[in-house]
This record gives structure tokens, C-alpha cells and sequence, in this order.
């Protein structure tokens, strides 16, 4: 039986970790805070971090068999010697995700760490980890992601609050649920955004999407269709595999590759979906979404795409939320 492992970050080599016998899951922040990790953690730290050590140091990650991190930010590489220090009690793997994904040495350093991670992880559970059982794991995954992809294909036919909780089935391996699709013929016409963010806990702001009457064509989140969009080798070596995909990814903002800009991916998106307009979903003092920003919004006014910013926290923002995006919205219609 696979025993549940947490991650929180967009550049884990979920296979690894299943081909040793575990699920990893995504740890979705909650609005829920105990007050531990706040003796821990300065108080502008995201709610991302500030979720998942609170949790862990309640007792209500115990379940976990373990916990993965890849270098993200500075923010989750503090979190990385915090959990050691003071969740001993729930193995941290750390594992090391270079920052220039197209650099002549990228690969090779990838390559290093998934063969050290595998070796780690193979020292803790004292089971090998065959090349064989890595490729029927990757071919899991990549077909949980061609599922993904499907969705996100007909995504403007969903209602957004249905697209979120198929894609977050998909990120806490749990099997995805069917999605109703609306018929085109009894579908009212319906602006379609995109959206731009790290992963969305909350489902509130698809909620008020659905409420405001425009759907979601797609997104560049860190954990939704990016993450999904690339898969695996499922001949040759697995770790190769592995370490191709996660260069093959497009780039999340602490990540940077020479030949594709994030603002390019999210124009080409804009004009495959069709979309009329685009929502920044930054979690508050998620500074690298913060610098991302900046530079994206600056290629949508050149595009002459309308586009609005949106900060959430751990608090409920539901009305006020309500009342900005249902703004946008009608001045999109």
C-alpha cells in the first residue's frame, strides 16, 4: 500500500517518490491557523509556507510518510531547515531544481540530483528502485496528465468551479471526477479569462468567477495546466526522462530560460483560448509572483489585454473578490 508523502512546490519528480512506494500529495494551504508557525516564520512569509509548517507542527500533517521540497524561492529553502530543525518526526527530501532551465550545465546538474534524491530515498526505505518501476510510474503519471490536458481542452465549456476541483483531484492523487460540460447550445455567451498565480487553494475565486458569469479558458499557474502540460519518456532512462521534463516545463518566475518568456507563453495562450481578458491570482507576499508580475502585465497593455490583480491571503476575501472580478467582468462584456 503506498503511503502518503506532501509536497509543495512545481518541480517535483513525483515518480521517484511513487516507484518507492509512495502517493505524493500536494499540501493545500488552508484558512485555518493554529498560531505555531508564527514563533518560526516572519509575518509577511506567504500563506503558502505559513500553512504547511502550522499544520505539521499541530499534528495534522502526521500522517505523512514524508515531505518533498524543491527549491523554489528563498522562502521555501528557509522552510526547508525549519521543518528539519523542528518536524524531525516527518523526513524532509530536499531536492536542488537549478534555476536556469536551458543553461549548458542545467542538465547534468538535474541528473546529479535526481541519482542523489533516489539514492536518499532508497537509504530510507530500504527497498531499490528499479529503472523498470520508474517507467511504469511515469506512465501513470503521464496519463493522469493526458486526462489533465483533456480537461483543460474544453476547459471553457466547465464551470470554473468544476475545473478546479478536477485539477485539484488530480494534484492530491485522487481519482479526477467526471466534469459536466455545458452544451454549446444552452451555454449563454461568456467572457473567458485566464489566470496567472501559484496553486489556488481556495476555491472562492472560481466560485465567483461562476458567479460573474465568465469561465476559465485555461491558466499559467504554477500547480495547474503548466504543470501538466509535459510528459515523460516512458523508454530509455527514466531519470533522463525525468530531468527532460522538468527542463521542458514552461518556466515558473524563480526559473528562467533564454528562448521562453513567460510572456510569450501567455500571450500564445490568450490567443489559442481565445480569451478576453486575464486575472492575477498572487497570493500576498509571494514576492517572485510579485516581480512576475510587473513584467507580464506590461506585455498585456502592450497587447491591449484588459487584465486585473488580485491578492489573496488566508483570511476569506470572498466579497471583496466578488465585487472586483464581477467589475472586470462586465467591462468585458
Amino acid at each position: 500500500m503506498q503511503s502518503p508523502l506532501g509536497f509543495l512546490t512545481a518541480y517535483i519528480p513525483e515518480e521517484l517518490f511513487h516507484a518507492a512506494g509512495f502517493t505524493p500529495v500536494f499540501l493545500f494551504h488552508t484558512s485555518e491557523d493554529h498560531g505555531y508557525a508564527r514563533t518560526h516564520l516572519p509575518g509577511f512569509t506567504c500563506w503558502v509556507a505559513g500553512s504547511a509548517l502550522d499544520r505539521a507542527l499541530a499534528g495534522e500533517l502526521d500522517g505523512l510518510a514524508g515531505m518533498a521540497l524543491a527549491y523554489a524561492c528563498d522562502t521555501v529553502q528557509g522552510l526547508t531547515d525549519l521543518w528539519r530543525r523542528n518536524v524531525p518526526h516527518i523526513p524532509l527530501f530536499h531536492f536542488g531544481m537549478p534555476q536556469r532551465l536551458d543553461g549548458p550545465a542545467s542538465r547534468a546538474y538535474l541528473l546529479a540530483e535526481l541519482e542523489s534524491l533516489r539514492e536518499r530515498v532508497q537509504a530510507h526505505t530500504g527497498r531499490s528502485i528499479s529503472d523498470d518501476a520508474l517507467r511504469e510510474s511515469i506512465a501513470l503519471y503521464n496519463r493522469t496528465r493526458a486526462q489533465v490536458r483533456q480537461l483543460y481542452a474544453r476547459a471553457a465549456d466547465l464551470n470554473p468551479s468544476d475545473l478546479y476541483t478536477c485539477v485539484r483531484a488530480a494534484l492530491t492523487s485522487s481519482p479526477i471526477p467526471p466534469c459536466p460540460t455545458t452544451p454549446r447550445h444552452s451555454r449563454l455567451p461568456a467572457p473567458l479569462l485566464l489566470l496567472v498565480g501559484p496553486a489556488l487553494a481556495d476555491p472562492v475565486l472560481y466560485d465567483v468567477i461562476t458567479a460573474a458569469g465568465a469561465r476559465v479558458a485555461g491558466d499559467l499557474l504554477d500547480l495547474g495546466e503548466r504543470y501538466f502540460g509535459v510528459d515523460a519518456a516512458e523508454d530509455g532512462d527514466p531519470l533522463v526522462a525525468l530531468a527532460d521534463r522538468l527542463l521542458a516545463l514552461p518556466a515558473t518566475p524563480t526559473k528562467h530560460h533564454s528562448r521562453r518568456s513567460r510572456a510569450a507563453h501567455l500571450l500564445s495562450l490568450i490567443q489559442e483560448r481565445g480569451a478576453q481578458g486575464v486575472i492575477f491570482a498572487r497570493q500576498k507576499f509571494c514576492d517572485p509572483h510579485g516581480f512576475d508580475y510587473v513584467q507580464l502585465a506590461h506585455a498585456l497593455d502592450e497587447a491591449g489585454v484588459p487584465h486585473l490583480l488580485v491578492e489573496l491571503e488566508q483570511a476569506s476575501q470572498a466579497g471583496q473578490l466578488h465585487t472586483r472580478v464581477e467589475a472586470f467582468v462586465e467591462m468585458l462584456t
